[in-house]
């Protein structure tokens, strides 16, 4: 059997590490540089060649499809070494092959190192949301009022608040402005109200999303996520994955988004190594345990301290398992590769 890949997602370093240590260093004997515009260098023992003369974007286009060759061949090589020394368990092909119930596979998935999965996915840009968020009123105003431009009330007040806001950008003083910007949402909320009147708009309060970006920016910058179903029917048992935007191979979410969407409707693969594998019954020795011998009359000043920063740090778990942290039966990969795979005799 063998297979098509259409690579969406590879991190090159990781990807670079593996080989080298299954090789016991990197292969030397035919190596070349892939050239980008990071300057990104590597000799992993495949013999690419960069055809002379090329100049431009031409020269870019061929790097750049020279590079993604790179990465078929450095993830074929991965996973075929890995599968020989059989560190690489492919959790489909396990689950149906092997004896026992869905209880049973859970319980032998902690001892996997690296997986294989096929399913349905989701990609979860929170920079993304949180942008559409903030603007989730101003849309909503676009959309309904686009249908009343001819009522002279919806007119005249969009006039007035678009004068406000000109006049806002003219001004220096800030206490000017601060009033100035009083006068503007009085206008938007008259504006709301009128719209409200006449269609069926629903908008959030202006406060509740502050939150929520204070919320997001706190717990999850700059999150890119991954998320897979690998079997239909058991849909709480799911891989979570955070990926870095810099090893997307189109270069961006926004490509893949217009081109599998951000849930696709067709099955992808993804390889990795298991990062984090929560257990229905906790098994873990907390480090704070070391203080329960003792009462706090007993505890010096430093360790009284340190007792209770554990302790603040420890709530914070509960804060982030709202943002990805995997909950029985779910478990995190740190991933090398996203990819769709087509199979073939």
């Amino acid at each position: 059997m063998g297979s098509i890949k259409d690579l969406i997602y590879f991190d090159f370093e990781k990807a670079r590490s593996l080989i080298s240590q299954l090789n016991g260093g990197l292969v030397s004997e035919i190596s070349r540089a892939i050239e980008n515009e990071g300057e990104l260098k590597s000799n992993v023992g495949f013999n690419l060649f960069l055809k002379g003369g090329i100049e431009g974007r031409d020269k870019e286009k061929n790097i750049k499809v020279e590079k993604i060759d790179l990465y078929h061949e450095l993830l074929n090589q991965i996973e075929k070494e890995l599968q020989e020394k059989k560190l690489l368990i492919d959790i489909n092909e396990y689950f149906m092959s092997a004896k026992g119930s869905f209880n049973d596979f859970i319980e032998k998935l902690p001892s996997f190192s690296f997986i294989k999965s096929n399913g349905w996915s989701q990609f979860e840009d929170f920079e993304r949301f949180k942008n559409i968020f903030s603007n989730f009123n101003e849309i909503q105003r676009m959309v309904y009022s686009s249908g009343l431009l001819d009522n002279p009330e919806i007119k005249k007040i969009q006039e007035q608040i678009s004068d406000e806001r000109k006049n806002i950008q003219l001004m220096g003083d800030r206490n000017v402005k601060n009033k100035e910007f009083g006068k503007l949402k009085a206008y938007e909320k008259k504006f709301d109200e009128l719209l409200k009147s006449h269609t069926e708009i629903g908008t959030l309060d202006e406060v509740f999303i502050e939150r929520i970006k204070m919320f997001m920016d706190t717990f999850s910058p700059n999150r890119l996520n991954f998320r897979q179903i690998p079997f239909d029917d058991f849909n709480d048992f799911q891989i979570l994955a955070s990926l870095k935007e810099k090893y997307l191979v189109d270069s961006s979410l926004e490509n893949i988004i217009y081109t599998y969407g951000t849930r696709p409707n067709i099955k992808l693969s993804v390889f990795g190594i298991i990062t984090s594998c929560p257990r229905k019954e906790e098994n873990r020795v907390d480090l704070s345990d070391e203080y329960l011998a003792f009462d706090d009359k007993e505890l010096d000043e430093v360790k009284s301290f340190d007792k209770a920063l554990r302790n603040v740090f420890k709530s914070f778990e509960e804060f982030e398992k709202f943002f990805f942290v995997p909950t029985y039966p779910k478990f995190a990969i740190s991933p090398i590769a996203i990819y769709r795979e087509v199979i073939y005799k």
